[in-house]
């Protein structure tokens, strides 16, 4: 498996919107009403509202390619969860392949959004994780991440409880 990662470009946007949104549903389409599904994969995976996301000066893709596909991605930027702390940013995305989970590629994107952030100069990096997402939670225990609050995340009208992480830089 030979794995390349590189920062992504306005080129790559319609290709990570159909990554996310069918990454997206791999893990948790079951969870929600159909409308509400549509609604949210409309307002947040669609080719120009990446490439919008992708224009703002603090945010950053950063894919991993294997082959001809997208393995995984992350995005990085400004705090948009509601935590007071200066400085202090937001590890916004981490979506992986369901096929290349357990394969170094969530490991590989989460060491590149750390080095990052620090290179930034952020006292912390936050992230929102579902309440009920315990892969990813013992994943990013790991990196030391710590539960420090909760909000909640809006699927449509459907109201996730997501925790609120916070790892020390």
């Amino acid at each position: 498996m030979s794995i390349v990662y590189r920062d992504a470009t306005p080129e790559d946007a319609a290709a990570i919107a159909e990554f996310a949104g069918r990454t997206f549903c791999d893990t948790f389409a079951h969870l929600y009403p159909p409308e509400d599904l549509d609604a949210f994969l409309a307002a947040k995976y669609g080719a120009d509202i990446q490439r919008a996301e992708m224009a703002e000066p603090l945010t950053r893709y950063f894919i991993a390619i294997e082959g001809d596909r997208i393995a995984g991605y992350v995005m990085m930027g400004a705090l948009d969860i509601r935590v007071d702390e200066p400085g202090a940013l937001e590890l916004h995305r981490l979506y992986v392949d369901k096929d290349m989970k357990g394969k170094g590629v969530a490991q590989a994107l989460t060491d590149e959004v750390i080095a990052w952030a620090r290179a930034h100069n952020a006292p912390a990096l936050y992230l929102s994780v579902w309440e009920n997402n315990h892969r990813a939670q013992a994943f990013y225990k790991r990196y030391g991440f710590a539960h420090v609050g909760e909000h909640k995340f809006m699927v449509g009208r459907v109201a996730d409880r997501d925790f609120i992480w916070r790892l020390t830089l």
